[in-house]
């Protein structure tokens, strides 16, 4: 509290003596000059809002066309912004439950720690606590007035973390009256993903202020995996071999989990007898002859996909308020309180418990780790198992179980954040005789942001391992039981039948309920002033200089239980708190060249230069230098270099967790021959070529993913140039093309000391690709062993990973816009019939190399990827068309995917995805600017997703890419506005 009281009062101090300065020699604007805005992109007011670089603005006209409740929806379906794996309504892997329910911006398709969301010019915290991204759930979209993205590196106005570029979130601060709406939307088909929403906002303009407050609630329904085709069972497809949906007809078709609820046990291979892998089946172990029931996949194996989430519950409770007076002529003072809550819920099928990996503490046993296997001597073992067990040597017997009987698995997170913005703002003619024109700004921003999450369906592993080693009471009737361990039986054991359902004392017993709490705090000094040092022959020279200082402060505790790894799951290791701190100046200059000449209607250029001392990371410096020409009125060509970083995130800096997931073995018969070095290291190695893992091993590879504190930060440099036609400028052309606006920009950003991981399926992979000392690196993460399911020693069992400055990413394209609207009576006899607009957005990849462990690899023209990448779609495009008319608007939203590889890491067997179209269509009518009604239908044709192969849609849990190709099915919604 005395760090953050010092920096109040340091911050008071600043904007005191900066407003004193102003006040010396500062005169009230005249009423009647042309306003100047700040444009994003720069902190330097302008009469002319071009900018020399790539700014698209997404009105609020355009958010209404698509009927999202949330803009990042809207956000989302542009070309610049690709899927945000990993943490979205519609991830449902148990490994991103806390994560669940977020909404991240993923700018470039570079991740949501690379660009910057910003709210009326100023910094927000984050939602995701160990990220930096800000969450768009917590941001009303009631008032949302436009959305500005600045599509390249722009650290040098904006700090760290701009290297993709800048969400710029602007506000209505001037909205005058009463307004209240309320919207209900579902799909059609199965009448769910229900979507109500309702808001009221408030605004009164009076003599020298403003006061404004907008309050707004959103509610998003649960989908079911059990109610879509798409997930309704698990699912395996690996190319060319046919779609395997459920249960098959024998063993090898099947797609259904190895590890079932009514349990599944292992004798091992003692005394020369064949391992033995047993199961009940209607409620029997045994067979009508008396034998053992051997597990067979496709009739005893588990389909886990009825029981997860197509979409969880999200419910979102958003209030923002607004507040300026103006205090002198030259100077306003402002406030902007907002506050948001969001509360998810992500179920999912109960935990999947292998007592050969599941061990206490997450060890192995060799460290330490117990494995809460069965012992011969627990009364409750079936006599024929017990009998087969006792023949093959074995003191224990290895068992799985998915615990659906304790209930679904399933996080509860409720996040919210609070952000304060209050300072001081103006414009005057001069500054002490000095120049004219200037603005400045003094302002603090402080935001927090809080996770509460629980995680049920949780089993506690030593409770597990005391409650299946039970003893006869002593002098007590036969059959009644107590657990074996004094020490656990005092802190109230009870004895487990694994062989039976549990009693409600046995689910209560080992049960249990853990989760993570997490705080993330922003604290944001800003002070700038820009104005026109004095004139040069083609105008002004324009200046801005600034100061800023940024705080941020996070952790992440895991509950105990979580932490030491005594619950089921994967152990994960709290994110300790760290604080990052940040003191920065910066200059920024735009000169006019020359102007009015022959084929030179305007000259420009402009720069830019920050300097950065960081707390944690040193000293470095971010720049930007570019301009723009004019040759002739209407067009514009722009160039901008710019020089960018990323500081690590606390996820990266430090912590870590368990994680098991899908690797696929470089060894498995078919990946065994990929290339010469492989085969050979894999056989000596003592792996067949005939290796084929079950799918229990392949699904079942654990690791540690470790952060790193001696990170240092990436480094970006980015290109934009291209050029603007504005036939609105262009008198000298016919009329035909004067509504015609296109912009033209090529982008290349290159990121050298890329945060990142190696990947473990590139770990395991490197390890038989390599040789010598370049090999043993990678060997050294990678364990094998012993696997009682399969009977051999050299199943992949481990592969751990770090977060390390490794190797670049290099991405170039192309963006295109085209708008062009015209009045219909134009074309039928000056006729008011109504208006015609059309707009084309466009981007087109043509390079995404990432380098990892001195390896190229071309993530382009991918849908999907691996976990630890995702591939970059060639082009995409979004299309609208409108009409209006009076009160009357109507419009048409189509969205193209083209045809694209599932992900960059497939085989050559996968076949491609074909081109999808999706097309939105809406209908609003206004009656006398008090009453709006309108209704839209999404997906008007009920396209439904493609299927991808497993393993090629990266973290997504539903063998598609929910951003890119819409999930639910044809979706209708209506709604309702009142203005007074």
């Amino acid at each position: 509290m005395k760090l953050l009281s010092t920096r109040r009062r340091l911050l008071a101090t600043t904007v005191l003596c900066a407003v004193a300065a102003f006040a010396s020699g500062a005169s009230a604007a005249d009423t009647d000059t042309v306003e100047e805005l700040i444009v994003t992109g720069s902190r330097i007011a302008r009469v002319d809002t071009e900018s020399a670089v790539p700014v698209q603005v997404i009105g609020e006209e355009r958010i209404e066309q698509q009927g999202y409740e949330n803009v990042v929806d809207v956000l989302t379906t542009l070309p610049q912004f690709a899927a945000s794996f990993g943490a979205s309504r519609t991830q449902s892997t148990f490994s991103g439950a806390a994560s669940s329910g977020l909404n991240l911006t993923n700018l470039r398709n570079l991740g949501s720690n690379r660009s910057v969301t910003l709210i009326n010019g100023r910094r927000a915290p984050a939602g995701n606590i160990v990220g930096s991204g800000v969450d768009f759930n917590t941001i009303p979209s009631a008032n949302i007035s436009r959305v500005e993205v600045l599509t390249g590196g722009a650290a040098a106005i904006y700090g760290a973390d701009a290297v993709a570029g800048v969400v710029n979130i602007i506000t209505d601060t001037k909205f005058d009256g009463l307004e209240m709406g309320a919207s209900y939307g579902l799909a059609l088909a199965e009448k769910d993903n229900i979507n109500p929403s309702a808001f009221i906002r408030f605004g009164k303009a009076f003599d020298k202020g403003h006061l404004g407050a907008t309050l707004q609630y959103d509610y998003q329904g649960f989908v079911s995996c059990a109610d879509r085709y798409l997930c309704e069972h698990d699912f395996v497809w690996n190319p060319p071999a046919a779609v395997k949906r459920g249960a098959g007809t024998s063993p090898a078709d099947s797609a259904l989990s190895g590890v079932p609820p009514q349990g599944r046990f292992l004798i091992g291979a003692g005394n020369g007898l064949a391992a033995g892998d047993f199961t009940q089946r209607n409620g029997s172990f045994t067979d009508s002859g008396g034998a053992l029931i051997p597990f067979t996949l496709n009739l005893d194996g588990y389909d886990r996909n009825p029981k997860r989430a197509l979409a969880i519950p999200t419910e979102r409770v958003m209030f923002a308020t607004d507040a300026s007076y103006e205090v002198l002529p030259w100077m306003t003072a402002f406030l902007e309180m907002n506050y948001g809550s969001s509360k998810t819920q992500a179920p999912f099928e109960g935990h999947p418990f292998q007592s050969t990996t599941d061990l206490l503490g997450s060890l192995p046993v060799a460290q330490g780790g117990l494995e809460a296997s069965i012992p011969t001597t627990n009364p409750f073992i079936p006599a024929a198992l017990r009998a087969r067990a006792v023949a093959a040597g074995d003191n224990e017997i290895s068992w799985l179980e998915r615990f659906d009987q304790l209930g679904l698995r399933g996080a509860n997170n409720q996040r919210q954040t609070m952000r304060i913005a209050a300072g001081v703002t103006g414009q005057f003619d001069t500054l002490a005789g000095i120049g004219s024109n200037w603005n400045y700004e003094a302002s603090y921003v402080w935001g927090r942001t809080t996770l509460d999450s629980v995680t049920n369906g949780l089993v506690a592993r030593d409770r597990l391992y005391n409650g299946l080693r039970v003893e006869q009471v002593p002098g007590a009737p036969a059959g009644t039981y107590r657990c074996t361990d004094p020490v656990a039986r005092a802190s109230g054991c009870v004895p487990l039948n694994p062989f039976a359902a549990f009693t409600p004392a046995m689910a209560n017993y080992i049960s249990v309920n853990a989760g993570q709490r997490g705080e993330t705090e922003l604290e944001n000094g800003l002070a700038f002033l820009g104005g026109s040092l004095f004139d040069l022959p083609a105008g002004p020279l324009q200046v801005g200089v600034g100061l800023e200082s940024r705080r941020t402060t996070a952790f992440l505790d895991y509950d105990d239980p979580i932490n030491r790894g005594l619950v089921t799951g994967n152990r994960t290791f709290d994110n300790p708190e760290a604080t990052f701190r940040t003191n920065e100046a910066y200059i920024e200059a735009r000169a006019p060249l020359l102007k009015d000449l022959p084929f030179i209607e305007s000259l420009n250029v402009e720069g830019a230069f920050r300097w950065s001392d960081s707390s944690n990371f040193g000293k470095y410096e971010t720049w930007k230098i570019g301009g723009d020409w004019s040759p002739v009125p209407g067009l514009r060509l722009r160039v901008m270099k710019n020089k960018a970083v990323r500081a690590p995130v606390l996820s990266e800096y430090n912590g870590g967790s368990q994680t098991a997931g899908n690797i696929n073995d470089p060894c498995a018969t078919e990946r065994y021959s990929a290339n010469a070095t492989r085969a050979a290291n894999c056989l000596s190695a003592g792996i067949p070529s005939s290796y084929n893992p079950a799918t229990i091993t392949r699904q079942g590879v654990t690791g540690f993913v470790l952060g790193n504190s001696n990170l240092v930060p990436e480094e970006a440099e980015t290109l934009t140039y291209g050029l603007v036609f504005n036939g609105r400028d262009a008198d000298y052309l016919p009329s035909v093309l004067q509504p015609l606006v296109v912009t033209v920009d090529r982008f290349q950003i290159d990121i050298q000391k890329v945060i990142t991981t190696t990947g473990r399926q590139t770990i395991a992979d490197l390890c038989y690709d390599l040789s010598g000392a370049a090999r043993a690196q990678y060997c050294a993460l990678v364990t094998r062993g012993f696997s009682q399911i399969e009977g051999v020693g050299y199943a992949l069992q481990g592969v751990n990973d770090t977060v390390d400055n490794l190797g670049g990413l290099d991405v170039r394209g192309v963006d295109l816009q085209v708008d062009y609207g015209f009045q219909l009576g134009d074309l039928f006899g000056d006729k008011d019939i109504g208006r015609v607009n059309f707009n084309a957005v466009m981007t087109f990849y043509d390079k995404a190399d990432e380098l990892v462990a001195g390896s190229t690899i071309d993530l382009l023209g991918s849908a999907g990827g691996s976990t630890s990448d995702a591939g970059f779609l060639k082009k995409q495009g979004n299309f609208t068309t409108s009409y209006s008319n009076g009160g009357l608007k109507v419009n048409w939203v189509a969205r193209w995917i083209p045809k694209t590889k599932m992900s960059p890491f497939a085989a050559a067997a996968v076949p491609e995805v074909p081109a999808y179209w999706y097309h939105d269509v809406q209908a609003r009518y206004s009656f006398n600017d008090a009453v709006e009604v309108y209704g839209g239908v999404s997906n008007l044709l009920d396209k439904d997703p493609p299927f991808f192969a497993s393993g090629t849609a990266g973290t997504q849990a539903l063998d598609t890419i929910p951003a890119y190709y819409d999930i639910f099915g044809r979706q209708a919604y209506v709604g309702f506005k009142l203005r007074f």
